[in-house]
């Protein structure tokens, strides 16, 4: 942990939540996910031994709290101190959409986003029977295909090489994805553009789109310049 040395609430705070992966490890953990496993699959490119670590540090400090789940498994939730951060960490949020680019190609993640757009997911919203869907990004190594499946009971997600049949066929890049789920774009803009392909019957197009919605921040006025 890097030591500011200053007795500045700001900077000791600091030290304990701006460590790379902390405030997201928070995000994960606001969001309801208690298993290391389901914390780790919001942030893919960090190690398990990190995650552990960061973890422990900040069960140290006082944010979270290391419970028996069941059979033993470790459980994780933030204490009163931890919940405190939720709407520091909104902020963030709305901060970035308002102001930041757009993110770039690099920072784009297909199972990232196909996971976060599939917990962001209205369950009421959903039909009683499942709506499958089979996502082909055009600009991705691997993995590039995605089958959901998306029902009022249960959201499914797996990882596929060869084309399965589903209920609307979705053909689109990690941008134009992204946008629209970002609300950069509409999803009328992407699909007159051909960013994104949608194939089906009609109705079943029109049910994914209104199940799919839109990111919490999507919403968040854009600033027209940073000065």
């Amino acid at each position: 942990m890097h030591r500011y040395e200053q007795h500045c609430p700001i900077a000791r705070a600091a030290e304990v939540i701006t460590e790379p992966w902390t405030v997201l490890i928070v995000r994960e953990l606001l969001r309801g996910n208690e298993r290391r496993p389901d914390i780790a699959k919001g942030l893919p490119r960090m190690s398990a031994s990190l995650l552990a670590a960061r973890l422990r540090a900040l069960e140290q400090r006082g944010l979270v709290a290391c419970l028996a789940g069941d059979r033993g498994e470790k459980r994780y939730k933030l204490t009163v101190a931890g919940q405190e951060l939720r709407p520091i960490v909104d902020q963030l949020g709305r901060w970035g959409q308002r102001w930041l680019d757009r993110p770039r190609l690099g920072d784009l993640d297909p199972e990232l986003l196909v996971y976060d757009i599939c917990r962001e997911i209205d369950r009421a919203r959903l039909p009683d029977r499942p709506l499958t869907v089979d996502v082909d990004f055009t600009d991705a190594t691997q993995p590039r295909r995605w089958w959901l499946s998306l029902s009022a009971t249960e959201i499914n997600i797996r990882q596929v090489t060869t084309p399965i049949g589903a209920t609307v066929r979705l053909t689109c890049t990690l941008g134009a994805l992204a946008g629209v789920w970002l609300g950069h774009v509409t999803w009328l803009q992407a699909v007159r553009e051909q960013a994104i392909m949608l194939g089906g019957e009609a109705a079943a197009i029109r049910s994914l789109i209104e199940c799919l919605g839109l990111s919490r921040y999507a919403k968040v006025p854009r600033a027209e310049s940073p000065t």
